[in-house]
Protein backbone atom coordinates (compact mmCIF):
# COMPACT_ATOMS: atom_id res chain seq x y z
CA UNK A 1 0.00 0.00 0.00
CA UNK A 2 3.00 2.29 0.79
CA UNK A 3 4.56 1.58 -3.07
CA UNK A 4 0.78 2.43 -4.10
CA UNK A 5 0.87 5.77 -2.09
CA UNK A 6 4.58 7.04 -3.31
CA UNK A 7 3.57 5.84 -6.74
CA UNK A 8 0.20 7.97 -6.80
CA UNK A 9 2.30 11.10 -5.16
CA UNK A 10 4.88 10.66 -7.82
CA UNK A 11 2.07 10.90 -10.79
CA UNK A 12 0.11 13.94 -8.91
CA UNK A 13 3.88 16.16 -8.29
CA UNK A 14 4.61 15.02 -12.48
CA UNK A 15 1.28 16.24 -13.11
CA UNK A 16 0.94 19.51 -11.00
CA UNK A 17 4.60 20.33 -13.11
CA UNK A 18 3.09 19.13 -16.40
CA UNK A 19 -0.27 20.48 -16.64
CA UNK A 20 -0.18 24.49 -15.73
CA UNK A 21 2.89 24.35 -18.61
CA UNK A 22 1.13 22.65 -21.14
CA UNK A 23 -1.62 24.80 -20.83
CA UNK A 24 -2.38 27.43 -23.74
CA UNK A 25 1.36 26.59 -24.90
CA UNK A 26 1.26 29.02 -28.00
CA UNK A 27 -1.24 31.50 -26.40
CA UNK A 28 1.84 33.93 -27.69
CA UNK A 29 5.36 33.71 -28.87
CA UNK A 30 8.58 34.79 -27.35
CA UNK A 31 10.55 37.00 -29.35
CA UNK A 32 13.27 34.37 -30.33
CA UNK A 33 11.46 31.29 -30.31
CA UNK A 34 10.35 31.72 -34.51
CA UNK A 35 14.07 32.22 -35.89
CA UNK A 36 15.25 29.26 -33.48
CA UNK A 37 12.90 26.77 -35.57
CA UNK A 38 14.40 27.59 -38.58
CA UNK A 39 17.75 27.27 -37.26
CA UNK A 40 16.23 23.74 -36.37
CA UNK A 41 14.74 23.16 -40.11
CA UNK A 42 18.30 23.76 -40.92
CA UNK A 43 20.00 21.34 -38.68
CA UNK A 44 17.53 18.58 -39.84
CA UNK A 45 18.22 19.32 -43.62
CA UNK A 46 21.86 18.98 -42.58
CA UNK A 47 22.12 15.73 -40.72
CA UNK A 48 19.60 14.18 -43.61
CA UNK A 49 22.03 15.49 -46.00
CA UNK A 50 25.01 14.22 -44.31
CA UNK A 51 26.14 17.88 -44.38
CA UNK A 52 27.51 17.92 -40.80
CA UNK A 53 29.84 20.81 -40.93
CA UNK A 54 26.82 22.68 -41.56
CA UNK A 55 25.52 22.30 -38.00
CA UNK A 56 26.84 25.28 -36.57
CA UNK A 57 25.59 28.35 -35.31
CA UNK A 58 27.85 31.19 -34.41
CA UNK A 59 29.06 30.74 -30.89
CA UNK A 60 25.60 29.47 -29.01
CA UNK A 61 25.97 27.11 -30.29
CA UNK A 62 22.57 25.90 -29.79
CA UNK A 63 23.45 21.94 -30.30
CA UNK A 64 20.85 20.96 -28.05
CA UNK A 65 17.87 23.28 -29.12
CA UNK A 66 18.62 22.25 -32.90
CA UNK A 67 18.36 18.75 -31.92
CA UNK A 68 15.33 19.78 -30.58
CA UNK A 69 13.84 21.63 -33.50
CA UNK A 70 14.80 18.37 -35.64
CA UNK A 71 12.72 16.25 -33.34
CA UNK A 72 9.54 18.63 -34.13
CA UNK A 73 9.72 18.49 -37.81
CA UNK A 74 10.43 14.85 -37.47
CA UNK A 75 7.13 14.77 -35.73
CA UNK A 76 5.12 17.54 -38.11
CA UNK A 77 7.17 17.54 -41.14
CA UNK A 78 9.26 14.69 -41.53
CA UNK A 79 9.16 15.09 -45.66
CA UNK A 80 10.81 18.54 -45.42
CA UNK A 81 14.01 16.63 -46.16
CA UNK A 82 12.85 15.60 -49.38
CA UNK A 83 10.91 18.87 -50.39
CA UNK A 84 13.82 21.98 -49.22
CA UNK A 85 16.70 22.34 -51.40
CA UNK A 86 18.86 24.08 -49.44
CA UNK A 87 18.93 26.43 -46.23
CA UNK A 88 16.93 29.06 -45.15
CA UNK A 89 18.56 32.51 -43.81
CA UNK A 90 17.44 34.35 -40.43
CA UNK A 91 14.55 35.76 -41.86
CA UNK A 92 11.52 34.04 -40.56
CA UNK A 93 8.38 35.61 -42.75
CA UNK A 94 9.86 32.99 -45.98
CA UNK A 95 10.46 29.83 -43.87
CA UNK A 96 6.94 30.64 -42.54
CA UNK A 97 5.65 30.94 -46.49
CA UNK A 98 7.38 27.57 -46.97
CA UNK A 99 5.28 26.04 -44.29
CA UNK A 100 2.19 27.43 -45.61
CA UNK A 101 2.70 26.77 -48.74
CA UNK A 102 3.09 22.84 -48.01
CA UNK A 103 -0.26 22.57 -45.57
CA UNK A 104 2.08 23.29 -42.63
CA UNK A 105 0.75 25.62 -39.87
CA UNK A 106 4.16 27.40 -38.54
CA UNK A 107 2.40 27.30 -34.62
CA UNK A 108 1.85 24.02 -35.00
CA UNK A 109 5.24 23.19 -35.09
CA UNK A 110 6.24 25.64 -32.66
CA UNK A 111 4.10 24.07 -30.19
CA UNK A 112 5.76 20.31 -30.91
CA UNK A 113 9.35 22.49 -30.61
CA UNK A 114 7.91 23.70 -27.13
CA UNK A 115 6.45 20.50 -25.82
CA UNK A 116 9.68 18.76 -26.95
CA UNK A 117 11.91 21.33 -24.76
CA UNK A 118 9.38 21.86 -22.14
CA UNK A 119 9.45 17.61 -21.37
CA UNK A 120 13.33 17.98 -21.31
CA UNK A 121 12.91 20.66 -18.97
CA UNK A 122 10.90 18.77 -16.22
CA UNK A 123 12.99 15.54 -16.35
CA UNK A 124 15.91 17.68 -15.68
CA UNK A 125 13.92 18.88 -12.61
CA UNK A 126 13.24 15.44 -11.25
CA UNK A 127 16.94 14.20 -12.06
CA UNK A 128 17.67 16.98 -9.82
CA UNK A 129 15.18 15.84 -7.13
CA UNK A 130 16.74 12.37 -7.22
CA UNK A 131 19.75 13.86 -6.76
CA UNK A 132 18.94 15.78 -3.81
CA UNK A 133 16.95 12.84 -2.73
CA UNK A 134 20.27 10.86 -1.97
CA UNK A 135 22.11 14.09 -0.98
CA UNK A 136 19.76 15.56 1.77
CA UNK A 137 16.22 13.38 2.18
CA UNK A 138 13.12 12.60 0.35
CA UNK A 139 11.22 15.42 1.60
CA UNK A 140 13.49 17.83 1.36
CA UNK A 141 14.36 17.06 -1.97
CA UNK A 142 10.39 16.98 -3.02
CA UNK A 143 10.22 20.58 -1.37
CA UNK A 144 12.97 22.04 -3.05
CA UNK A 145 11.72 20.35 -6.56
CA UNK A 146 8.40 22.11 -6.04
CA UNK A 147 9.85 25.62 -4.62
CA UNK A 148 12.34 25.79 -7.12
CA UNK A 149 9.96 24.72 -10.63
CA UNK A 150 7.25 26.92 -9.43
CA UNK A 151 9.61 30.13 -9.52
CA UNK A 152 7.66 32.43 -11.24
CA UNK A 153 10.69 33.51 -13.74
CA UNK A 154 12.18 29.74 -14.47
CA UNK A 155 8.70 28.32 -14.61
CA UNK A 156 8.00 31.20 -17.68
CA UNK A 157 11.26 30.48 -19.35
CA UNK A 158 11.06 26.79 -19.12
CA UNK A 159 7.97 26.88 -21.41
CA UNK A 160 9.62 28.33 -23.98
CA UNK A 161 11.76 27.24 -27.17
CA UNK A 162 15.24 28.33 -25.95
CA UNK A 163 18.47 27.94 -24.18
CA UNK A 164 18.73 29.15 -21.13
CA UNK A 165 16.43 27.12 -19.17
CA UNK A 166 18.24 23.82 -20.33
CA UNK A 167 21.43 25.82 -19.74
CA UNK A 168 20.81 26.74 -15.95
CA UNK A 169 19.31 23.04 -15.49
CA UNK A 170 22.29 21.33 -17.11
CA UNK A 171 24.60 23.64 -14.91
CA UNK A 172 22.91 22.64 -12.24
CA UNK A 173 23.16 19.13 -12.36
CA UNK A 174 26.89 19.03 -13.01
CA UNK A 175 26.85 20.47 -9.63
CA UNK A 176 24.89 18.24 -8.03
CA UNK A 177 26.38 14.97 -9.62
CA UNK A 178 30.02 16.52 -8.72
CA UNK A 179 28.61 17.37 -5.04
CA UNK A 180 27.61 13.63 -5.09
CA UNK A 181 30.62 12.09 -6.49
CA UNK A 182 33.05 14.21 -3.96
CA UNK A 183 31.37 13.96 -0.87
CA UNK A 184 28.14 11.07 -0.79
CA UNK A 185 29.46 7.96 -3.18
CA UNK A 186 32.39 8.40 -5.14
CA UNK A 187 31.95 6.57 -7.88
CA UNK A 188 33.39 6.80 -11.90
CA UNK A 189 29.81 7.04 -13.20
CA UNK A 190 28.87 10.17 -10.71
CA UNK A 191 32.04 12.25 -12.62
CA UNK A 192 31.21 11.16 -15.71
CA UNK A 193 27.58 11.93 -14.93
CA UNK A 194 28.64 15.42 -13.86
CA UNK A 195 31.31 15.90 -16.96
CA UNK A 196 28.20 14.78 -19.03
CA UNK A 197 25.39 17.38 -17.83
CA UNK A 198 28.84 20.05 -18.33
CA UNK A 199 28.97 18.93 -22.03
CA UNK A 200 25.82 19.88 -22.51
CA UNK A 201 25.14 23.05 -21.12
CA UNK A 202 28.25 24.02 -23.36
CA UNK A 203 26.66 22.55 -26.58
CA UNK A 204 23.54 24.44 -25.41
CA UNK A 205 25.38 28.00 -24.78
CA UNK A 206 28.81 28.81 -24.99
CA UNK A 207 28.59 30.83 -21.90
CA UNK A 208 28.30 26.97 -19.86
CA UNK A 209 32.39 27.34 -20.14
CA UNK A 210 31.69 29.01 -16.40
CA UNK A 211 31.73 25.37 -15.08
CA UNK A 212 35.13 24.73 -16.15
CA UNK A 213 36.31 27.32 -13.06
CA UNK A 214 33.26 25.89 -10.81
CA UNK A 215 33.91 22.29 -10.75
CA UNK A 216 37.90 22.72 -10.82
CA UNK A 217 37.57 24.80 -7.37
CA UNK A 218 34.96 22.18 -6.09
CA UNK A 219 37.72 19.36 -6.45
CA UNK A 220 40.46 21.79 -5.27
CA UNK A 221 38.52 22.35 -2.09
CA UNK A 222 37.60 18.16 -1.81
CA UNK A 223 41.63 17.81 -2.65
CA UNK A 224 42.29 20.69 0.22
CA UNK A 225 40.28 18.17 2.67
CA UNK A 226 42.06 15.07 2.15
CA UNK A 227 45.48 17.27 2.79
CA UNK A 228 43.70 18.51 5.98
CA UNK A 229 42.97 14.65 6.77
CA UNK A 230 46.55 13.01 6.23
CA UNK A 231 48.66 15.77 5.26
CA UNK A 232 50.08 14.59 2.33
CA UNK A 233 50.26 17.32 -0.36
CA UNK A 234 51.51 14.92 -3.15
CA UNK A 235 48.31 12.71 -2.60
CA UNK A 236 45.58 15.43 -2.69
CA UNK A 237 47.23 16.87 -5.87
CA UNK A 238 46.76 13.63 -7.65
CA UNK A 239 43.54 13.38 -6.52
CA UNK A 240 43.08 16.88 -7.81
CA UNK A 241 43.80 16.00 -11.20
CA UNK A 242 42.82 12.58 -11.12
CA UNK A 243 39.01 13.58 -10.69
CA UNK A 244 39.56 16.93 -12.65
CA UNK A 245 41.26 15.14 -15.49
CA UNK A 246 38.57 12.39 -15.85
CA UNK A 247 35.84 15.25 -15.38
CA UNK A 248 37.59 16.80 -18.85
CA UNK A 249 38.20 13.18 -20.49
CA UNK A 250 34.48 12.54 -19.94
CA UNK A 251 33.19 16.43 -21.19
CA UNK A 252 34.84 16.38 -24.35
CA UNK A 253 33.66 12.70 -25.66
CA UNK A 254 30.24 13.77 -25.08
CA UNK A 255 30.65 17.00 -26.27
CA UNK A 256 32.03 15.12 -29.41
CA UNK A 257 29.40 12.60 -29.18
CA UNK A 258 26.28 14.47 -29.24
CA UNK A 259 27.18 17.26 -31.93
CA UNK A 260 27.83 15.39 -35.70
CA UNK A 261 29.77 18.41 -36.76
CA UNK A 262 32.45 17.99 -34.45
CA UNK A 263 32.95 14.84 -36.30
CA UNK A 264 33.61 16.30 -39.65
CA UNK A 265 35.22 19.65 -39.21
CA UNK A 266 35.53 20.07 -35.37
CA UNK A 267 38.19 22.91 -35.87
CA UNK A 268 35.55 24.71 -37.78
CA UNK A 269 32.85 23.89 -35.11
CA UNK A 270 35.01 24.82 -32.12
CA UNK A 271 36.59 28.06 -34.17
CA UNK A 272 32.61 29.44 -34.99
CA UNK A 273 31.63 28.66 -31.40
CA UNK A 274 34.47 30.45 -29.14
CA UNK A 275 35.75 32.39 -31.80
CA UNK A 276 32.55 34.68 -31.93
CA UNK A 277 32.09 34.07 -28.12
CA UNK A 278 35.30 35.59 -27.61
CA UNK A 279 34.86 38.37 -30.58
CA UNK A 280 31.56 39.11 -29.28
CA UNK A 281 32.01 39.24 -25.42
CA UNK A 282 35.40 41.08 -25.72
CA UNK A 283 35.51 42.45 -29.02
CA UNK A 284 32.04 43.93 -29.28
CA UNK A 285 30.87 42.07 -32.48
CA UNK A 286 31.44 38.78 -34.03
CA UNK A 287 34.31 37.47 -36.11
CA UNK A 288 32.06 38.53 -39.14
CA UNK A 289 32.73 41.82 -38.14
CA UNK A 290 35.79 42.35 -36.27
CA UNK A 291 37.39 39.37 -38.87
CA UNK A 292 40.07 38.47 -35.90
CA UNK A 293 40.54 37.90 -32.51
CA UNK A 294 42.57 41.24 -31.29
CA UNK A 295 43.70 40.94 -27.56
CA UNK A 296 45.03 44.09 -27.64
CA UNK A 297 41.82 45.36 -28.24
CA UNK A 298 39.65 43.46 -25.43
CA UNK A 299 37.94 45.29 -23.05
CA UNK A 300 36.41 44.56 -19.33
CA UNK A 301 35.48 48.15 -18.81
CA UNK A 302 32.04 47.08 -17.88
CA UNK A 303 33.78 45.04 -14.48
CA UNK A 304 32.42 46.10 -11.29
CA UNK A 305 29.42 47.75 -11.95
CA UNK A 306 27.82 44.65 -13.92
CA UNK A 307 27.77 42.81 -11.04
CA UNK A 308 25.51 44.93 -9.19
CA UNK A 309 23.22 45.57 -11.83
CA UNK A 310 22.92 41.50 -12.83
CA UNK A 311 22.04 41.04 -8.95
CA UNK A 312 19.66 44.15 -8.88
CA UNK A 313 17.69 42.40 -12.24
CA UNK A 314 17.67 38.98 -10.45
CA UNK A 315 16.29 40.73 -7.25
CA UNK A 316 13.83 42.10 -9.64
CA UNK A 317 12.60 38.82 -10.37
CA UNK A 318 12.35 36.47 -7.72
CA UNK A 319 9.92 36.33 -5.41
CA UNK A 320 9.87 37.29 -1.68
CA UNK A 321 9.90 33.04 -0.93
CA UNK A 322 13.22 33.70 -2.68
CA UNK A 323 14.74 36.25 -1.16
CA UNK A 324 13.93 34.83 2.29
CA UNK A 325 15.12 31.39 1.72
CA UNK A 326 18.34 32.72 0.81
CA UNK A 327 18.59 34.51 3.92
CA UNK A 328 17.76 31.27 5.58
CA UNK A 329 20.46 29.76 3.34
CA UNK A 330 23.34 31.79 4.54
CA UNK A 331 22.14 31.02 8.30
CA UNK A 332 22.01 27.73 8.19
CA UNK A 333 25.22 27.58 6.73
CA UNK A 334 27.07 29.39 9.40
CA UNK A 335 24.91 27.11 11.91
CA UNK A 336 26.76 24.53 13.93
CA UNK A 337 23.53 22.33 14.59
CA UNK A 338 24.42 19.11 12.95
CA UNK A 339 20.79 17.51 13.73
CA UNK A 340 19.60 20.67 11.18
CA UNK A 341 22.53 21.25 8.71
CA UNK A 342 24.37 18.30 7.49
CA UNK A 343 27.82 18.97 5.88
CA UNK A 344 26.12 17.78 2.67
CA UNK A 345 23.65 20.66 2.61
CA UNK A 346 26.29 23.22 3.56
CA UNK A 347 28.39 21.92 0.42
CA UNK A 348 25.22 22.50 -2.12
CA UNK A 349 24.57 25.95 -0.78
CA UNK A 350 28.00 26.94 -1.40
CA UNK A 351 28.53 25.47 -4.88
CA UNK A 352 24.94 26.44 -5.99
CA UNK A 353 25.91 29.98 -5.09
CA UNK A 354 29.57 29.47 -6.16
CA UNK A 355 27.98 28.79 -9.74
CA UNK A 356 25.76 31.36 -9.53
CA UNK A 357 28.23 34.24 -9.06
CA UNK A 358 30.24 32.82 -11.31
CA UNK A 359 27.97 33.18 -14.16
CA UNK A 360 26.85 36.72 -13.28
CA UNK A 361 30.39 37.46 -12.91
CA UNK A 362 31.30 36.06 -16.58
CA UNK A 363 28.67 38.55 -18.19
CA UNK A 364 29.49 41.72 -15.79
CA UNK A 365 33.26 41.47 -17.58
CA UNK A 366 31.96 41.37 -20.64
CA UNK A 367 30.57 43.74 -23.92
CA UNK A 368 27.74 41.36 -24.40
CA UNK A 369 24.23 41.72 -23.83
CA UNK A 370 22.82 42.15 -20.50
CA UNK A 371 19.21 40.63 -21.14
CA UNK A 372 17.86 39.17 -17.97
CA UNK A 373 17.59 35.89 -18.85
CA UNK A 374 21.68 35.34 -20.25
CA UNK A 375 21.89 34.45 -16.36
CA UNK A 376 19.35 32.67 -15.50
CA UNK A 377 21.92 29.67 -14.86
CA UNK A 378 22.43 32.02 -11.64
CA UNK A 379 18.80 32.26 -11.24
CA UNK A 380 18.80 27.96 -10.33
CA UNK A 381 21.65 28.61 -8.13
CA UNK A 382 19.98 31.48 -6.09
CA UNK A 383 16.88 29.37 -5.87
CA UNK A 384 17.97 25.77 -5.08
CA UNK A 385 19.96 27.39 -2.38
CA UNK A 386 17.34 29.65 -1.47
CA UNK A 387 14.51 25.86 -1.11
CA UNK A 388 17.68 24.22 1.05
CA UNK A 389 17.63 27.32 3.22
CA UNK A 390 13.57 26.86 3.72
CA UNK A 391 13.80 23.10 3.96
CA UNK A 392 16.29 23.54 6.85
CA UNK A 393 14.17 26.33 8.44
CA UNK A 394 11.27 23.78 7.97
CA UNK A 395 13.06 21.03 9.85
CA UNK A 396 14.31 23.67 12.76
CA UNK A 397 11.29 24.47 13.20
CA UNK A 398 9.86 20.97 13.62
CA UNK A 399 12.60 19.95 15.85
CA UNK A 400 11.92 22.84 18.24
CA UNK A 401 8.35 23.61 18.68
CA UNK A 402 6.13 20.25 19.88
CA UNK A 403 2.66 21.46 17.41
CA UNK A 404 5.35 21.72 14.75
CA UNK A 405 6.40 17.78 15.25
CA UNK A 406 2.65 17.00 14.03
CA UNK A 407 2.06 15.65 10.13
CA UNK A 408 -0.68 18.36 9.32
CA UNK A 409 1.13 20.89 10.66
CA UNK A 410 4.34 20.04 8.86
CA UNK A 411 2.34 19.87 5.35
CA UNK A 412 0.47 23.08 6.34
CA UNK A 413 3.49 25.01 6.97
CA UNK A 414 4.42 23.40 3.20
CA UNK A 415 0.88 24.43 1.66
CA UNK A 416 1.26 27.81 2.52
CA UNK A 417 5.14 28.45 1.80
CA UNK A 418 4.14 26.61 -1.71
CA UNK A 419 1.19 28.76 -2.38
CA UNK A 420 3.06 32.17 -1.75
CA UNK A 421 5.67 30.94 -4.46
CA UNK A 422 2.65 30.38 -7.01
CA UNK A 423 0.59 32.61 -6.10
CA UNK A 424 2.42 35.30 -8.91
CA UNK A 425 1.95 32.76 -11.69
CA UNK A 426 -1.95 33.27 -11.69
CA UNK A 427 -1.06 37.36 -11.81
CA UNK A 428 1.14 36.71 -14.98
CA UNK A 429 -0.28 34.09 -17.00
CA UNK A 430 0.88 33.55 -19.91
CA UNK A 431 3.73 35.63 -19.78
CA UNK A 432 4.91 34.51 -16.89
CA UNK A 433 8.97 35.66 -17.12
CA UNK A 434 7.13 39.22 -16.93
CA UNK A 435 7.14 38.42 -13.04
CA UNK A 436 8.56 41.86 -11.13
CA UNK A 437 8.82 41.26 -6.68
CA UNK A 438 6.19 43.19 -4.78
CA UNK A 439 8.56 44.81 -2.81
CA UNK A 440 10.85 46.10 -5.59
CA UNK A 441 7.89 47.73 -7.24
CA UNK A 442 6.67 49.24 -4.33
CA UNK A 443 10.07 50.95 -3.70
CA UNK A 444 11.27 51.87 -7.24
CA UNK A 445 8.04 52.01 -9.03
CA UNK A 446 7.91 49.65 -12.48
CA UNK A 447 10.69 49.37 -14.47
CA UNK A 448 10.72 49.42 -18.02
CA UNK A 449 9.25 46.95 -19.68
CA UNK A 450 11.29 44.11 -21.37
CA UNK A 451 9.61 43.49 -24.48
CA UNK A 452 10.24 39.64 -25.98
CA UNK A 453 6.82 39.40 -27.43
CA UNK A 454 4.23 39.46 -25.46
CA UNK A 455 0.81 40.86 -26.40
CA UNK A 456 1.87 40.95 -29.95
CA UNK A 457 -0.81 37.82 -30.62
CA UNK A 458 -3.65 40.34 -29.48
CA UNK A 459 -2.45 43.21 -32.13
CA UNK A 460 -2.26 40.22 -34.66
CA UNK A 461 -5.85 39.23 -33.51
CA UNK A 462 -7.12 43.05 -33.33
CA UNK A 463 -5.80 43.47 -37.30
CA UNK A 464 -6.66 39.88 -38.35
CA UNK A 465 -10.44 40.86 -37.65
CA UNK A 466 -10.34 44.11 -40.74
CA UNK A 467 -12.40 42.58 -43.57
CA UNK A 468 -9.47 42.82 -45.82
CA UNK A 469 -6.87 41.37 -43.72
CA UNK A 470 -5.47 38.40 -45.93
CA UNK A 471 -4.26 41.40 -48.50
CA UNK A 472 -3.35 43.89 -46.08
CA UNK A 473 0.84 43.94 -44.73
CA UNK A 474 2.30 45.15 -41.31
CA UNK A 475 5.13 46.42 -40.58
CA UNK A 476 6.03 44.82 -36.95
CA UNK A 477 8.68 45.24 -34.23
CA UNK A 478 8.98 41.91 -33.12
CA UNK A 479 7.82 40.78 -36.00
CA UNK A 480 8.72 37.35 -35.65
CA UNK A 481 5.85 36.55 -32.38
CA UNK A 482 3.56 38.88 -34.73
CA UNK A 483 3.28 36.94 -37.71
CA UNK A 484 2.36 33.50 -36.25
CA UNK A 485 -1.40 35.30 -35.18
CA UNK A 486 -1.88 37.63 -38.35
CA UNK A 487 -3.18 35.75 -42.21
CA UNK A 488 -2.20 39.08 -43.94
CA UNK A 489 1.58 39.81 -44.37
CA UNK A 490 4.20 41.07 -42.08
CA UNK A 491 7.25 42.94 -42.77
CA UNK A 492 9.98 43.06 -39.71
CA UNK A 493 10.74 46.04 -38.09
CA UNK A 494 14.39 45.54 -38.31
CA UNK A 495 16.78 47.97 -35.42
CA UNK A 496 18.40 49.28 -39.15
CA UNK A 497 14.89 51.06 -39.56
CA UNK A 498 15.17 53.54 -36.25
CA UNK A 499 18.43 55.14 -37.84
CA UNK A 500 17.98 54.26 -42.04
CA UNK A 501 15.02 56.25 -43.09
CA UNK A 502 15.42 55.52 -46.81
CA UNK A 503 14.67 51.80 -45.89
CA UNK A 504 11.99 52.78 -43.33
CA UNK A 505 10.13 54.70 -46.08
CA UNK A 506 10.57 52.06 -48.75
CA UNK A 507 8.69 49.12 -45.96
CA UNK A 508 6.24 51.88 -45.14
CA UNK A 509 5.42 52.48 -48.85
CA UNK A 510 4.52 48.86 -48.24
CA UNK A 511 2.32 48.74 -45.42
CA UNK A 512 -0.65 49.14 -43.95
CA UNK A 513 -0.01 49.39 -40.36
CA UNK A 514 2.51 50.20 -38.85
CA UNK A 515 2.85 48.28 -34.87
CA UNK A 516 5.33 49.24 -32.24
CA UNK A 517 5.90 48.62 -28.65
CA UNK A 518 5.74 52.07 -26.60
CA UNK A 519 8.36 54.14 -25.37
CA UNK A 520 9.77 54.18 -28.58
CA UNK A 521 9.67 57.85 -29.63
CA UNK A 522 12.73 58.59 -29.23
CA UNK A 523 14.43 56.36 -31.40
CA UNK A 524 11.52 57.04 -34.23
CA UNK A 525 10.24 60.63 -34.05
CA UNK A 526 7.61 59.71 -36.74
CA UNK A 527 5.73 58.04 -33.94
CA UNK A 528 5.60 61.47 -32.29
CA UNK A 529 3.66 62.86 -35.20
CA UNK A 530 0.73 59.89 -35.25
CA UNK A 531 -1.72 58.70 -33.07
CA UNK A 532 -2.40 55.33 -32.63
CA UNK A 533 -5.43 53.88 -34.21
CA UNK A 534 -5.70 51.31 -31.21
CA UNK A 535 -3.65 50.63 -27.75
CA UNK A 536 -3.23 47.24 -26.29
CA UNK A 537 -2.00 47.18 -22.53
CA UNK A 538 -0.58 45.55 -19.92
CA UNK A 539 -0.22 45.43 -16.56
CA UNK A 540 -2.26 48.96 -16.69
CA UNK A 541 0.58 50.72 -18.52
CA UNK A 542 0.22 51.21 -22.57
CA UNK A 543 2.53 48.17 -23.99
CA UNK A 544 1.58 48.10 -27.99
CA UNK A 545 0.95 50.56 -30.48
CA UNK A 546 -0.89 49.98 -33.72
CA UNK A 547 -0.98 53.07 -36.43
CA UNK A 548 -2.25 53.31 -39.81
CA UNK A 549 0.28 54.15 -42.16
CA UNK A 550 -2.19 56.34 -44.16
CA UNK A 551 -2.07 58.86 -41.20
CA UNK A 552 1.60 59.24 -41.91
CA UNK A 553 1.98 62.97 -43.25
CA UNK A 554 3.03 63.31 -46.68
CA UNK A 555 5.86 65.68 -45.70
CA UNK A 556 7.52 62.71 -43.73
CA UNK A 557 8.29 60.80 -47.21
CA UNK A 558 9.86 64.09 -48.84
Amino acid sequence: MKKSIRILAAVLVIASMLLPRVSNLTQFTAADEPFWLVVGANYYYALTHGELENTVYEYHPAVTTMWIGTAAMLIYFPEYRGLMDGYFQQEKTTFDAYLIEHGKDPLTLLWWARLIQLLLNLSLFIAAFFFLKSLLDENSALIILLLTSFAPYLFGQSRMLNHESMVGLFSLLTILAMTAHLFLKPTTGLAILSAGFAAFANLTKSSAIVLFPVVAVMIAYFAWMQWRENRKISASLMSFFKIYGLWILAFFIVYFIAWPGMWVAPGKMLYEVYGNAFSYAFQGARLSVTQELEPSNFSLASAGLGVFDFLTSIAWRTTPVTWIGLVLAVIFFFSKNREVVSPLAKYLIAFLLLEAFACIGMFSLVQGRDQPHYVLASYYGFEFAAAIGWTLALRWISQSFAWAKQIWAQAGLVAVLLSAQMFPLFQNAPYYFTYLNPIMTAMAGRPSPFFYGERMEQAAAYLAQKPDAKDQTALVYFGRSFSYYYPGETLLFKPILFDDKTQLIENLRESDYLVMYSGLEERLPLLKELTPEHVIELYGRTYVEIYRVADIPASFYK
